[in-house]
């Protein structure tokens, strides 16, 4: 399996939170690798996840609305690799977002009354669109998380992100043959049912093509027809008013274009005596000019303006031919709109007359090409069963590895595939992801019974169980960011310090956050965030702070013994600390 570094993969930059339950106003930076947050209890870490979760298009509560604030504000910052996944550039042009700086900014805003807004990169969005673009940011495991794995959709899901970039093309392409197989068999299927009403169809269709063939119909000729009826209908209004018009400009007594030339011939002595005069005397031949050639225009117009009764009522004839033609061919609210129906429908009425009068030779045609695609199908479906076999053998093994290192030392883990298509019968259902049964078994005991993990696993080995999978996933799995909300909770001693070195390991590929109670954890960190409550009970920019050096030691010790000033404690602190850095 091909490994894939931080630089890679997308990355959490930053969480903005105002007005947040026990959150007044807190800026959270993430750095690449192993991120920790602390805090005693209460202290608001859990207010962490829930801003992320409406970041992330979480149902949005006015309860979290913190006490005496109007409104609380969430964002999300993410930085994106200069090479995306596929999966998330389609998405980014599907919503035609422009990045700057290869960041993404996501944001959710919830009023008093329970209303929420979704912004991305500042544009007003949905709560399911920012959903749909966090399934490809960040995986994230509360307490209560890790039970997702029993279901059969999330172990293939993993098994699949395991299998790495062959697999997924080999999903691709039964996809791609499973969606043509559908095609034929619904054609089939629309033609089996068409076929009793064939003769009545395929009259109709031979109309509209006949009539389509006469009519040569033209969706831009309706609105140039319209105007030229419009002009024809009104000869004699048009021409009164241009009649008036140039008398009115062309009257050699009073007319305003002899008004205007008298006026330029009187201004003709001041010319040159004061550059006032010779300005207004310019603009006054400027305009004399534009109003003599409107006036000659408007007279040629007149001349050629005559009346047509006769193509007048070849365009009403036209217009009465369109509408019948849509009416009876076409729908839509409109002319315009039931005319383009129509069109489509006679352009495409070739084909489905033939498909119509090919009668059973075209079905039987048709019935030759779905069994062609059902053994193609059928071998594709093969071959995914195949590598995701091949997949899981080594899944097994180095799952297995990676519980054994997490204390499970007598642990056992198998992924289980079958191919539920056993023949080439047509009239098969086949599943959209192909057409396997995946089963992921657990023992924790070396003589134990391999189980589905649902029944085999207590709440403290299924943690490490999906810690120990997300390891192995995480060198092939394209997800960038992978956040763990108390998954340690219900374990302890060595079991909590192996946990630590699995999420460390884990935070060489991607990027990890992880809210613990446990120092044993707490010591692996790359950047270490503790969070603590004011006396006022408000958590602002100040109490989420970086612990480093002699304040990780205090940390640590206070996470120990529940004491910041034990000097036992302190000694213990200091000796986890030294296990890391050994």
């Amino acid at each position: 399996m091909s490994e894939a570094t931080n630089e890679s993969r997308t990355r959490l930059e930053e969480i903005s939170i105002r007005g947040l339950g026990v959150i007044d106003s807190a800026t959270i930076e993430f750095t690449p690798g192993l991120n920790v947050i602390t805090g005693e209890t209460g202290a608001g870490k859990t207010m962490v996840i829930t801003a992320l979760s409406l970041v992330l298009g979480g149902k949005a509560d006015s309860d979290l609305i913190r006490r005496g604030s109007e409104r609380l504000v969430a964002s999300g910052r993410f930085a994106l690799p200069a090479k995306m996944p596929k999966s998330l550039k389609g998405l980014i042009e599907e919503q035609e977002l422009e990045l700057d700086d290869r960041e993404i900014l996501m944001s959710r805003t919830v009023n008093a009354d329970g209303k929420s807004r979704a912004q991305i990169v500042g544009l007003p969005t949905t709560a399911t669109v920012l959903g749909t673009f966090a399934s490809e940011l960040i995986e994230i495991h509360g307490q209560h998380g890790t039970l997702q794995l029993s279901k059969p959709a999330k172990q293939r899901e993993l098994l699949d992100a395991f299998g790495g970039e062959k697999l997924s093309k080999s999903l691709d392409v039964y996809q791609v043959l499973l969606r043509r197989y559908n095609e034929a068999v619904g054609k089939i299927k629309e033609l089996e049912r068409a076929a009793k009403d064939r003769d009545r169809e395929v009259e109709e269709l031979s109309a509209l093509a006949e009539d389509y063939k006469k009519l040569k119909p033209n969706l831009e000729e309706l609105s140039e027809m319209d105007q030229e009826i419009r002009k024809l209908e009104s000869v004699e209004e048009i021409r009164q008013s241009v009649s008036l018009a140039t008398s009115t400009l062309d009257n050699d007594e009073d007319g305003a274009i002899s008004n205007l030339n008298s006026a330029r011939r009187a201004l003709q002595g001041a010319r040159g005596k004061d550059p006032k005069i010779d300005e207004i005397a310019a603009r006054i031949d400027e305009t004399f000019y534009n109003l003599s050639d409107a006036g000659s225009e408007i007279a040629n117009y007149l001349e050629q303006l005559a009346a047509d009764p006769v193509r007048l009522e070849e365009l009403i004839n036209r217009r009465v031919a369109l509408r019948s033609f849509a009416k009876r061919y076409g729908t839509g609210s409109d002319l315009s709109e039931a005319l383009a129906v129509a069109i489509t429908r006679a352009e495409q009425a070739k084909e489905r007359i033939a498909d119509l009068q090919g009668g059973e030779n075209r079905v039987a045609e048709l019935r030759r090409e779905e069994r062609e695609l059902l053994r193609e199908l059928l071998s594709a479906s093969a071959t995914l069963s195949e590598m995701r076999a091949k997949a899981a053998t080594s899944l097994d093994k180095e799952v297995t590895l990676e519980l054994h290192s997490l204390a499970m030392p007598k642990a056992t883990f198998k992924c289980k595939v079958e191919n539920q298509i056993t023949s080439a019968q047509e009239k098969q259902e086949f599943g959209l992801f192909g057409n396997d049964d995946i089963q992921m078994l657990f023992s924790a005991h070396s003589s134990g019974e391999l189980l589905p993990i649902s029944k085999a696993a207590s709440g403290g080995e299924l943690s490490r169980l999906m810690l120990a999978i997300e390891v192995v996933v995480a060198a092939t799995s394209p997800k960038g960011t992978y956040l763990f909300d108390e998954i340690d909770a219900g374990i302890g001693g060595k079991a909590a310090l192996e946990v630590g070195k699995r999420l460390k390991k884990l935070a060489q590929h991607s990027q990890i956050i992880v809210v613990t109670h446990l120092p044993q954890v707490a010591i692996w960190a790359d950047n270490h965030l503790r969070v603590v409550k004011d006396s006022s009970g408000s958590i602002t920019e100040s109490s989420i702070s970086n612990v480093v050096e002699a304040e990780r030691e205090v940390e640590i010790a206070r996470m120990l013994s529940g004491l910041e000033e034990s000097e036992h404690a302190q000694e213990h602190a200091r000796e986890l600390l030294d296990l890391v850095k050994g």
